[in-house]
């Protein structure tokens, strides 16, 4: 960089010089011509005589004589009279070139001066050329490994303990050093070790490694990998407690009777030692309904005993520990599943934040389509669809979409083609086509359960004497409306749809509204042709709320044990049975909510339709909820009407 300066100052100045050069050559020639036409100007007036020279005399002097002033040197002249004499003189070529050399060279000089006094002079600053540094890649970051995430227990537990470990060979030190520890009694204290080298919660598989337990081929294929091992204090000492999500049941009884025959002949291997047991195989017992397979070791409750159980794998060291444990499922999967029992209805065509809400809290087994809830294909399609992702989510269940589409007035999507009204079908295979076509379009809507066909019977005398739902049936006689039903039906399975039929035993011959006044009738209706419908395999029967004087003058059907024990003795055990909707003034105006809500399980119904028409669903299910809590219900027909709903609905997810 001072280099440079240097040149360009070296170069400006040489260019400065010829510039100079340029000019005061340039002005030398301008005066030689200037002086050569002078001189022309001589020569070609030489003819004219110069006038003589005024004298200058001062005021009040006498002229001076000419021969006077020859001899005698003039005064000199004032200095006012000089000045203009001096400046009037015209100076010579030479002067001028002179002088304009002198104003250039006093130009050089300033500019010269100009540059030394604001370029030379100023001190120069050390330019620091900073040091080049070594740019160094940046180190590879070490990715931040995520926070290993413990899932929520499959039961109830106490306190959870997360100790962490670099390899499966120090799980037996951190086991041992757990149960070492001064554990609460009667409870599980959860055990979730942290395997830090691989970032993860030790597996079943690592347990069994570190143990050198010896497991049936396949048999981890057959679990979930979620899962809760625990320590149980019990009197005897401390017992180990696994519970584990069953993922594949086919196959896994026959792994079981394997690994216990091998057992049975070469014993217990814990971390390479053998364990002497006190009886030659396993032995069955049975608590609260739950088949189990026990190997006694020691009189102290310490063996080997298992159960699967409403899909759990349960493995204890100690019978106590395993009875605690069943009723901790028990318990669970009983207020886990207990939305399972309802049918509801909802507000609204889209799936908002307050739905899911509802959803995540009450866990409905299924819902029912209202007019309000229904715009057109594309919305209800779409609402179905996210309705059934939420549901599987909360429960893995699939929810019983149902809808009244008896066709006719009764057609609350009132966009399909099939419109059919029940009293217009003519034969078994209209009926069938119709049930058919129906079920193919609700199929492919997402509802899969159609509360219809509607099998009550009345021929009136008279059109005076028809009764409130005459309009709706089939208007045939009991065998014409039991084969059509038959064939409706299997028009509806063949379609994918599950079928109700109602109203058992009937409200044929009740002219006003039963849904706003609660009817008595004396005798049964006809219900033969509930008999020949089933030929056609429909998944459900719905009740009729009204009194039967001949089967309990004192309940409605519904509610009434002796009348749902007269519908399974005439229809079968199989077949589901569905309430019609509770939400009734005809109910509300004659009993508390609680009874409406908890009388029909009790009874031996395993659905209750709430359609939240007159009272809010949330009001109805917290009655039950809260019942059921409260042990004010059978916990055995909950678990009853709970486990007949899931194999249905296992057949219909398949």
């Amino acid at each position: 960089m001072p280099e440079e300066i240097e040149e360009k100052k070296e170069f400006l100045k040489r260019e400065e010089i010829k510039t100079m050069q340029k000019e005061i050559a340039k002005l030398r020639e301008i005066e030689a011509q200037k002086e050569r036409e002078r001189i022309a100007e001589i020569k070609a007036g030489e003819k004219f005589k110069k006038p003589p020279i005024p004298q200058i005399i001062p005021e009040g002097q006498p002229p001076v004589p000419p021969a006077a002033a020859k001899k005698a040197p003039p005064e000199a002249p004032p200095l006012g009279t000089l000045i203009p004499r001096l400046i009037s003189r015209k100076p010579s070529p030479l002067t001028k070139i002179l002088v304009r050399a002198g104003f250039l060279l006093l130009c050089l000089f300033l500019v010269g001066f100009s540059y030394w006094f604001f370029e030379v002079r100023k001190p120069k600053v050390m330019e620091i050329t900073p040091p080049v540094e070594e740019i160094t890649p940046p180190a590879e970051e070490t990715p931040v490994k995520p926070e290993i995430t413990i899932p929520p227990p499959l039961i109830l537990v106490g306190e959870t303990k997360t100790p962490e470990i670099s390899k499966n060979e120090e799980i037996p030190g951190v086991l041992k050093q757990l149960m070492n520890e001064d554990l609460p009694a009667g409870v599980f204290t959860r055990v979730a070790i942290k395997d830090t080298s691989q970032n993860r919660l030790a597996s079943l598989e690592d347990f069994s490694q570190a143990f050198q337990i010896e497991v049936p081929e396949g048999f981890f294929q057959k679990l979930e990998s979620d899962f809760t091992l625990a320590i149980y204090a019990q009197k005897e000492g401390k017992r180990v407690v696994l519970s584990a999500k069953v993922k594949d049941q086919k196959g896994l009884s026959e792994l079981l009777k394997n690994w216990e025959t091998k057992i049975s002949k070469e014993g217990v291997s814990v971390s390479g030692s053998k364990i002497p047991s006190l009886t030659s195989s396993f032995k069955t017992a049975t608590f609260q309904g739950v088949p189990s397979r026990y190997l006694t070791i020691s009189k102290q409750d310490f063996g080997i005993c298992y159960a699967v159980s409403d899909d759990y794998f349960v493995l204890t060291t100690s019978f106590e520990s395993f009875q605690k444990i069943i009723g901790e499922l028990k318990s669970l999967t009983l207020e886990k599943n207990i939305g399972q029992l309802f049918i509801v209805g909802f507000e609204g065509k889209i799936l908002t934040p307050q739905l899911e809400d509802f959803f995540k809290k009450y866990r409905p087994g299924g819902v029912l389509l209202l007019s309000k809830n229904i715009e057109n294909k594309e919305q209800l399609k779409s609402l179905i669809s996210g309705l059934q992702a939420l549901a599987l989510q909360e429960t893995g269940l699939p929810l019983f979409i149902a809808v009244d589409q008896e066709g006719g007035t009764i057609s609350p999507i009132d966009f399909l083609e099939e419109t059919t009204a029940q009293s217009e079908i003519k034969n078994i295979e209209e009926a069938y086509q119709v049930g058919l076509k129906r079920g193919q379009e609700l199929k492919e809507l997402g509802v899969n359960l159609n509360l219809a066909p509607l099998l009550d019977f009345d021929l009136p005398a008279t059109p005076e004497e028809k009764d409130f739902i005459f309009e709706r049936s089939f208007q045939k006689s009991p065998l014409d409306i039991g084969n059509f039903s038959k064939a409706l039906a299997a028009g509806q399975e063949a379609a994918g749809i599950l079928t109700v039929i109602k109203h058992f035993p009937g409200y044929g011959g009740i002219t006003p509204n039963p849904e706003e006044e609660l009817a008595t009738l004396e005798t049964t209706p006809e219900i033969s042709q509930f008999k020949k419908a089933l030929e056609g395999n429909p998944e459900m029967v719905m009740t009729s709320d009204v009194i039967y004087n001949d089967i309990d003058s004192s309940l409605p059907f519904t509610f009434s044990p002796k009348g749902i024990q007269f519908l399974k003795n005439n229809l079968g055990p199989k077949i589901l049975v569905l309430s019609d909707d509770l939400d009734q003034n005809s109910l509300l105006n004659k009993f508390p909510l609680k009874e409406i809500m908890t009388r029909p399980i009790e009874a031996g119904v395993d659905i209750l339709i709430f359609s939240g028409y007159r009272l809010p669903v949330e009001q109805g299910l917290d009655e039950f909820f809260t019942a059921a809590k409260q042990k004010e219900v059978s916990e055995t027909k909950i678990q009853e009407a709970i486990s007949r709903i899931t194999q249905l609905k296992q057949r219909l997810s398949k």
